[in-house]
């Protein structure tokens, strides 16, 4: 662990980032924490030198991409002067391709997911207006329309009635218009959703919480719905756990959140998303894990 250099890198300030530096300090781990405006070059120079606060990102062992945010420029420049030195990335998807953005975008994390045999919500991907003809042909009324990037839990809306569908068509197409994308996807009766968190392909950590809409199917107690469970999950179920981990495997993700649901009538169980850059504040409150510990133990022994 002493001996290997690891660079944690980041959109926006690297406030957040102090706690991998104490958990690295802890753990022996040599690690430098940066920003994305850190990043410079000069062009005199006999040979191209990218340059992370003042170190030439090649006399790194190994980078992890924390937060992207908007800054796919600095990415690209990063991940591809990385890999003609040999750095190793996390997460393994930009060794595919140093052009690749994350969050990837839902269409196409959607189609890598069904490719590799993972169960997900039936899905359509086209503009609005085939959404709206052809979504209650698909699935019926109530489905669920989401934007195929943005932050998790946003951009998503479950229409009940033509009536519905109609005004959020109308309201979605200004966006459409400046280069916004849409799935439409089957409405699963699921009264709780799972994360499970993936580092190194291991299942460590697993909270769920309740779904959005469960209003909709569950049944009242004594006059009340009853309240959702919100807590850790431990240890981790073991089907979730094998699903997340394929899930993450088929992004070619090392460190991420998986969204599953089990579909209350029949408990089939589902993939909704794998979140490449999750917030963790819940499960580590819930169960107590150290993530930013796992996570440097992960990257200094990858």
């Amino acid at each position: 662990m002493k001996n290997k250099k690891i660079l944690i890198i980041a959109g926006g300030g690297t406030k957040h980032l102090a706690s991998f530096k104490k958990e690295a300090k802890e753990l022996g781990v040599n690690l430098t924490t940066a920003s994305f405006s850190d990043l410079e070059y000069l062009t005199d120079e006999a040979d191209f030198v990218l340059k992370v606060k003042g170190k030439d990102v090649a006399s790194f062992d190994l980078i992890y991409i924390r937060l992207v945010g908007k800054r796919f420029e600095d990415v690209a420049l990063l991940t591809s002067y990385a890999k003609e030195k040999g750095v190793a990335i996390v997460d393994k998807i930009y060794e595919r391709s140093q052009y690749i953005r994350l969050p990837l975008a839902k269409s196409l994390e959607t189609k890598l997911l069904y490719k590799a045999g993972i169960p997900i919500p039936k899905t359509f991907f086209g503009n609005l207006s085939k959404i709206k003809k052809k979504g209650p042909e698909i699935f019926g009324l109530p489905f669920v329309i989401k934007g195929t990037v943005g932050k998790q839990g946003h951009a998503v809306w479950s229409p009940r009635n033509p009536e519905e569908l109609e005004k959020l068509i109308q309201d979605l197409g200004e966006s459409e218009r400046k280069g916004g994308r849409f799935i439409a996807q089957e409405f699963i009766k699921a009264s709780q959703r799972d994360r499970v968190l993936v580092i190194g392909g291991k299942a460590i950590a697993a909270i769920t919480r309740p779904t959005r809409w469960r209003r909709r199917f569950i049944e009242k107690v004594n006059g009340e719905y009853p309240e959702g469970k919100r807590k850790g999950l431990i240890p981790v179920p073991k089907k979730d756990a094998e699903l997340a981990i394929s899930a993450a495997r088929a992004l070619s993700i090392d460190i991420g959140g998986v969204d599953i649901i089990h579909e209350d009538a029949i408990n089939k169980t589902y993939v909704l998303e794998v979140n490449s850059a999750p917030r963790w504040e819940a499960i580590k409150k819930d169960t107590r894990l150290n993530v930013e510990r796992e996570i440097i133990k992960f990257l200094a022994s990858a």
